[in-house]
């Protein structure tokens, strides 16, 4: 249940076409059972395989219990295939920022990340960041995501992985928010927004 204001999505951009098969065959990969909707274990799973590493088990199961919380609007404990297309538009159409992001950041890089290997490169982002930002900012945007230098030490195209790949738009959409403020908020550290979203709801029990 996402917390921010409603945004209308039928007047709202829509996916695109490469968009739209990116994003479905991301969602069949994670899930698993192929039952049409993705649990915490296949999320889990999903990070597990591409090598994103968290320091406690109860951290990770709890970024992943949030990530759901943030999306699910039927209350099953699922991320459906509409709530999932929902998260994604809603995402690409908040102008602030403030629109939770920790699952779309993912679903993000493994539209990049056609083989599911845990690594991104160059090459692999263009169609899908031209489809959306235009010849005008696919620069930009790329320079965002692998910094200035788009080749490695040997020459070879620079790759990325997905720690690597949160790190960066997590700290690009801190400054959005936070005016700046790329590594903490009222003394969190905001590695993703699920640790906000924690620390409001045990506040608020307290």
């Amino acid at each position: 249940m996402s917390p921010t204001a409603p945004l209308d999505l039928e007047n709202a951009g829509q996916p695109t076409p490469v968009e739209l098969e990116a994003l479905r065959r991301v969602f069949n990969w994670i899930d698993s059972d192929k039952d049409g909707k993705l649990s915490l274990q296949e999320i889990s799973n999903a990070l597990t395989s591409l090598g994103h590493k968290m320091p406690k088990v109860s951290v990770f199961t709890q970024e992943i219990e949030v990530i759901i919380w943030e999306l699910d609007e039927d209350l099953d404990q699922h991320i459906s295939w509409d709530e999932f297309l929902v998260m994604y538009q809603r995402s690409i159409n908040d102008p602030t920022g403030l629109e939770p992001r920790s699952f779309f950041n993912l679903v993000q890089f493994l539209m990049y990340d056609t083989n599911f290997s845990g690594e991104i490169s160059v090459e692999q982002t263009l169609q899908i960041l031209f489809v959306r930002f235009g010849r005008e900012l696919l620069d930009q945007e790329i320079q965002a995501i692998f910094g200035e230098e788009e080749k490695g030490p040997g020459g070879q195209e620079k790759r990325i992985t997905l720690s690597e790949y949160l790190e960066r738009v997590q700290g690009r959409l801190n400054k959005q928010r936070y005016g700046g403020c790329v590594s903490c908020c009222f003394g969190v550290q905001l590695k993703s927004m699920s640790t906000v979203v924690i620390s409001s709801m045990t506040a608020v029990d307290i």
